[in-house]
């Protein structure tokens, strides 16, 4: 969930500036990991007397091309009052800023600076040697076309140079999955959905949003800015391989295999308190605490009401030992894993 949020930042932030873009689908291939049907991801059990609270294991990315078994998680849809999505955020920007014409030209020359370096300076003028010795063996082997991450600075380089290394991988973000997901729980035409979503909107005009992206982008210390590309780096030098085998074993629906592989999203990592300790560490707090606290308060209350409850719940916080599962059993819930 904090990656996710630091991108949500980024990217929230970044459009009203109009800097974002996708990342492109020419990487080279590598490695081709699981395809093919699979018997799916595992499911956890947190149980209430008589009531069931099913959590779906949600990971991304995931191996290209995949088909796993949906018989289980459909039998479990199909009994569930309630369903719980994963929690998510949704910060926006007034509609009269985001589509205003004008604002679209400004947002691009702003956003092509904001994402650059000082004085136009490239990667390897800014990196240390050793990190752009490291960055340029990746390049040469995954992406050796794309000569426009050299000029971005390091906090965007390291996300679009993982997007094409992962993309290499035979690695895709899980919006399939999602969408499978969304299809059964249509089907369910008695089921109840509580979204878990925190909504707020950022206000003011462009000017004022685009200051507050130059804050935060300037309240970002340059060391942590290093050391967060420096782990992006070291992910893809050598946990590239782990990334599929986790993959591998979500889609294969193994488990004790999959517990024993570092995840990702630490709190303490420096990619992550680029944003928990920037100018909008406020904001980013708020987010956090707020989800936590609705997701848990929905999960409480769909074990205290129904027979059978479907979650989904990202990886992390099944396994994290201050995660959501986690807090669930410090609560006195029995908590049964797959």
């Amino acid at each position: 969930m904090l990656w996710k949020l630091l991108q949500l930042f980024s990217i929230t932030l970044l459009m009203i500036t109009g800097s974002y873009c996708a990342s492109g689908q020419d990487a080279i291939p590598v490695e081709i990991v699981v395809t093919g049907k699979q018997p799916g991801p595992p499911m956890w059990r947190v149980i209430n007397g008589d009531n069931t609270l099913y959590i779906f294991a949600w990971l991304s990315p995931i191996p290209k091309n995949i088909f796993w078994e949906s018989e289980r998680v459909e039998a479990v849809i199909a009994q569930a009052q309630e369903y719980i999505p994963m929690p998510d955020a949704d910060v926006s920007v007034s509609p009269l800023v985001m589509f205003n014409p004008i604002n679209i030209f400004r947002g691009a020359r702003l956003g092509k600076r904001l994402t650059r370096n000082e004085d136009k300076a490239t990667l390897e003028e800014v990196l240390p040697a050793d990190l752009y010795a490291r960055y340029s063996r990746l390049k040469t082997r995954y992406f050796p076309r794309k000569k426009d991450i050299d000029m971005l600075r390091p906090l965007v380089a390291g996300r679009r140079m993982m997007d094409h290394i992962e993309e290499a991988a035979g690695l895709s973000p899980a919006k399939d999955v999602g969408k499978k997901i969304r299809r059964l729980v249509r089907r369910n035409r008695n089921i109840t959905v509580t979204e878990v979503t925190y909504e707020t909107r950022l206000k003011g005009g462009f000017r004022d949003l685009a200051n507050r992206v130059e804050t935060m982008l300037d309240s970002m210390p340059w060391e942590k800015e290093l050391s967060c590309f420096e782990r992006q780096l070291s992910i893809m030098e050598e946990d590239i391989g782990e990334m599929q085998y986790r993959a591998s074993t979500w889609a294969q629906g193994y488990i004790e295999e999959f517990k024993f592989i570092p995840l990702p999203g630490d709190e303490d990592d420096d990619c992550t308190q680029l944003i928990a300790n920037s100018s909008e560490r406020e904001m980013y707090e708020d987010i956090t605490g707020s989800l936590e606290k609705m997701w848990l308060e929905a999960a409480r209350n769909a074990l205290a009401n129904n027979e059978v409850t479907f979650a989904v719940l990202e990886f992390n916080e099944l396994l994290l030992e201050d995660g959501l599962l986690n807090q669930l059993k410090k609560m006195g819930y029995e908590v049964i894993e797959p």
